[in-house]
């Protein structure tokens, strides 16, 4: 290893041979001093090798794939040769750098393979909306601090919603369903418009137009039709401008009419509550605050909150429903606690 204030391809390539060394064996005491110290001198050196490490370990998952024990095996020899060249400096340099680039055309050539059999994710943070093409022309807006995995293959379409919300609107291809999974729940369409949100305690599916299948996932079993109801009652069946609302404690689902409208605020940037308690405002007020809301008390979180508000005005949101309500609010650390003020303090 060369003194840390090597140029950037130095300890590039040092860091790949530190990554190589320690995945063939444990280091000696020796070699351990040695790199302590290299991580040490340069702030560098150890991004360089974090970065090397997650391209190593990309490949954990192909270390099976038919042909690549002799890929690697191959990589291994090119790299004892070129480090055993001996014809100076410049020789053993660039014998090094070709090892190096032996060694990452086998990692990348692999890994190429392993991130296109896997799905593609989009995500969302505080504050931040997107709108996503897809390849057979679907469109997905993500709604703020929001995550969805997206996985086109063969005659499917499979995405996942991790977290908060997202609107799809699904080109049509009978042949092709187009599934979107969410908390043991998964919608299935061919070509429509629906949104579906991911709350605390409810998983939520808005159709716009067309029509969905809305399927429960119990492990173990075919998924079967969602029923209204907390179990035996009839399938669940939207019609556009319904929302279906699942319990996700109890499984109960039950539907009810959106104003379809109304519902899109937050693709512009507002938030409009019809009749929502205080929690689930907050809730969804949080995936655009840098400073997040906390509902104290069970008197406070029943409280229906109706309007209009800025997505990213807490200050706004607070004043809004303190007028009304009997809310109070102070900070706490790095949240901001709302509280019913009709509830003695001691009980806050």
């Amino acid at each position: 290893m060369r003194p840390a204030n090597d140029s950037a391809p130095d300890y590039e390539e040092q860091a790949a041979e530190w990554c190589w060394r320690m995945a063939e064996r444990a280091l000696t005491p020796a070699e351990q001093s040695e790199f302590d110290a290299w991580l040490r001198a340069d702030t560098r050196h150890r991004e360089a090798f974090d970065e090397m490490v997650t391209v190593w370990k990309g490949t954990d998952a192909i270390a099976e794939m038919p042909g690549f024990l002799s890929l690697r095996a191959k990589a291994l020899t090119t790299m004892e040769k070129a480090r055993g060249l001996q014809f100076g400096w410049w020789h053993r340099r660039w014998g090094r750098v070709f090892a190096m680039a032996a060694m990452l055309m086998l990692m990348i050539g692999s890994g190429l393979w392993y991130l296109a059999s896997g799905p593609d994710v989009y995500a969302t943070g505080v504050g931040e909306r997107r709108v996503v093409r897809l390849a057979d022309g679907s469109r997905v807006s993500l709604d703020a601090s929001s995550r969805v995995s997206i996985d086109y293959s063969g005659d499917k379409r499979t995405l996942v919603l991790e977290r908060g919300r997202a609107k799809f609107d699904v080109a049509k291809d009978p042949l092709r369903p187009f599934t979107v999974t969410a908390a043991n729940r998964t919608v299935v369409a061919t070509g429509t418009a629906f949104s579906v949100e991911l709350l605390r305690d409810q998983m939520r599916v808005l159709l716009y137009e067309g029509h969905v299948a809305i399927l429960a996932d119990t492990p173990g079993k075919e998924p079967s039709p969602v029923r209204i109801g907390d179990r035996g009652g009839k399938e669940a069946q939207l019609n556009p401008g319904q929302e279906l609302v699942a319990n996700l404690s109890t499984g109960a689902a039950s539907i009810v009419a959106a104003d379809t409208a109304k519902s899109l605020s937050w693709e512009g940037g507002r938030l409009t509550f019809i009749d929502e308690p205080l929690a689930r405002a907050v809730e969804r007020m949080n995936r655009y605050a840098d400073t997040p809301m906390v509902v104290g008390d069970v008197a406070a979180a029943s409280y229906r909150v109706n309007g209009v508000f800025d997505a990213g005005d807490t200050r706004g949101f607070i004043s809004g429903v303190s007028e009304i309500f009997p809310i109070g609010a102070r900070t706490e650390g790095s949240e901001i606690r709302l509280f019913s003020k009709k509830i003695p303090a001691s009980e806050k």
